[in-house]
């Protein structure tokens, strides 16, 4: 007999913007595993759109009452980065598992209040940190554990983007105001960091540079210039725990951007992970972006490409891009929630990716190497 599907309620669920429409909405209509049973946003005819549009039961405009009144096993928290500890914890509260878009918190003692909660109610929990799951990053991270490059000794990884300024539209305007948390450091900066801590373990020690080269952003459409608060550029050299020397960086306000390069340096190979060309005007972050991988091995200097694999193929009809991104993490979602095992990334890699982030800023107001905790 086949399981019953998780029942599942959306807090952010606008029927025209925002990441639920996005990727939520349309990964959930092609994923057996989940029943759409409610949506909430701030108003109650925005919720009935999205409900009519998708064919969701409930809508409410208040998210409180829905995860009080609808029968729910879980809820996805797809809001601004200030509203997430407040539903996540009145989501634990009653006892639904929960799926968090990242970043989880503010910062990480918000972060670590909400992995305490979950952790003792025992409900399983999620970050949305797509890297985890994308086949690509899998295929190059499953390649260094096998050892085929040998003992990692160095990494490259550069991230050249150009959705965080300076032009951007008048509803992404939050994105340049730090308190926030949308930031050029904790959204492509803390997702860069994250696929290249899932592919090769943490840093060790790291010193850096935060920067925001461009301070004023203009809105489209209008031209109306903001100031920006928020930084857009991130450097960071360092070593890993595994003894690697490690460079980063992250730039978020690029003019005609260039898209992804991952370099991994081992003593008996090379491995190289691309965006896929074409690159387009708008190229997205590491974690949804269509990847290649290249490698030398065997002790050729030649790099051929890696036939790409997927250990956990979608269902036929899933949207690509960021329904199918968001998809893969669903899944294992719902895995977790059917098996009682932990999620992965659950709360406890985004409360280590929250400490990277802090520290990565330390080290860039301080002028000041700074060592990490020896944890994930």
């Amino acid at each position: 007999m086949a399981e019953a599907p998780v029942r599942i309620g959306i807090v952010g669920a606008h029927p025209e913007r925002g990441w639920a429409q996005a990727a939520h909405l349309p990964a959930l209509r092609h994923l057996p595993e989940f029943e759409l049973a409610a949506v909430a946003t701030t108003r109650q005819e925005s919720a009935e759109a999205t409900a009519r549009r998708h064919g969701v039961p409930h809508a409410y405009a208040d998210w409180r009452r829905m995860i009080a009144e609808a029968e729910l096993d879980a809820v996805i928290v797809a809001v601004k980065v200030p509203f997430h500890r407040e539903i996540v914890l009145d989501a634990i509260r009653a006892g639904r598992h929960v799926f968090c878009e990242w970043p989880l918190g503010l910062d990480a003692a918000e972060a670590a209040d909400m992995h305490a909660a979950a952790s003792t109610a025992g409900v399983r929990h999620m970050v949305g940190l797509q890297s985890h799951a994308h086949p690509v990053l899998i295929q190059a991270r499953d390649l260094v554990e096998d050892g085929a490059i040998g003992r990692i000794i160095s990494c490259t990884l550069t991230a050249s983007l150009n959705n965080w300024g300076p032009v951007l539209p008048a509803g992404e305007a939050y994105r340049m105001d730090a308190r926030f948390g949308a930031t050029g450091l904790t959204v492509p900066g803390g997702h860069t960091l994250d696929a290249l801590c899932a592919c090769l373990g943490g840093f060790a020690e790291l010193s850096a540079v935060v920067a925001t080269p461009q301070p004023v952003a203009t809105l489209t459409p209008g031209n109306e210039r903001i100031p920006v608060t928020a930084p857009t550029q991130l450097l960071v050299a360092g070593r890993l725990r595994s003894g690697a020397v490690a460079s980063l960086h992250v730039k978020a306000d690029i003019h005609a951007p260039t898209g992804l390069r991952f370099e991994i340096n081992g003593t008996a190979g090379d491995l190289v992970v691309t965006t896929a060309p074409p690159i387009g005007n708008a190229p997205v972050g590491i974690q949804r972006a269509v990847l290649r991988l290249e490698a030398a091995l065997q002790g050729s200097r030649e790099f051929a490409a890696v036939p790409p694999a997927d250990p956990a193929p979608l269902p036929d009809g899933m949207p690509g891009g960021a329904p199918a991104f968001t998809a893969r993490l669903l899944r294992r979602f719902a895995a977790a929630i059917r098996s009682g095992r932990d999620a992965t990334p659950h709360f406890a890699t985004a409360l280590d990716r929250h400490r990277l982030i802090e520290a990565v800023a330390e080290a860039s107001r301080s002028g000041r190497r700074v060592t990490l905790a020896d944890k994930d």
